[in-house]
């Protein structure tokens, strides 16, 4: 079980590890919903990452920075907080189709960080061929897990997803996989996704 801490300031995480930190074995620290993330130097961001890095103890910390602007600027100034990432996570989120993909993975296998690598579909639900395709070409990426998230209109759609992890997952030299179904048709992919192949579920706390 990964604690997903999408909090607005510090004081918010220490309060989510207190409650809920004993309940997962995996922190992912959502860098990008903090107020301050405009304005992250090396030295702030560092600063936050490594107080939270604390904080988990033992338990190994996953950073993930997603641009909420559009435009390369944007795109250029996650990644550079991604790099940075690199001085205080155990594992990096990186999204497939992230133009510096290759040269992130690199440094993060130099720096023996590990890396996730996500694809997200919010409004459909591949068939499950597709969905173990998405997985055969991430593998290519050299990242260490992969993870593909797609939304659930109905309850057929998570067992789409769920077969594709499986087929996936069957494969020789298959890397470990995440599969997630978003939306209320999907939630039972949380709890039974270990089934079929997957080795992360995600949760919040009290901040959504």
């Amino acid at each position: 079980i990964c604690l997903i801490l999408s909090c607005r300031n510090l004081l918010e995480v220490k309060h989510e590890l207190a409650r809920f930190g004993e309940y997962a074995q995996i922190i992912e620290w959502c860098a990008d919903r903090m107020d301050n993330a405009a304005n992250y130097t090396k030295e702030s961001f560092l600063a936050d990452a490594l107080e939270i890095k604390k904080l988990c103890g033992r338990k190994p910390l996953s950073i993930d920075f997603k641009a909420h602007e559009e435009g390369a600027e944007a795109v250029k100034k996650a990644n550079q907080i991604m790099e940075w990432a690199l001085d205080a996570a155990d594992m990096i989120d990186l999204d497939a189709d992230n133009p510096e993909l290759d040269r992130l993975v690199k440094m993060a296998k130099r720096k023996r960080v590990k890396t996730e690598i996500s694809h997200h579909e919010f409004d459909r639900m591949p068939d499950r061929n597709e969905i173990a395709e998405m997985f055969l070409r991430m593998e290519k990426t050299g990242g260490d897990i992969l993870k593909v998230a797609c939304f659930a209109a109905e309850e057929a759609d998570t067992y789409s997803l769920l077969e594709g992890a499986a087929a996936y997952s069957q494969l020789r030299g298959a890397k470990p996989i995440v599969a997630i179904a978003m939306g209320a048709e999907g939630q039972v992919s949380r709890i039974c996704a270990g089934d079929f192949g997957s080795v992360i579920s995600y949760a919040c706390g009290s901040v959504p």
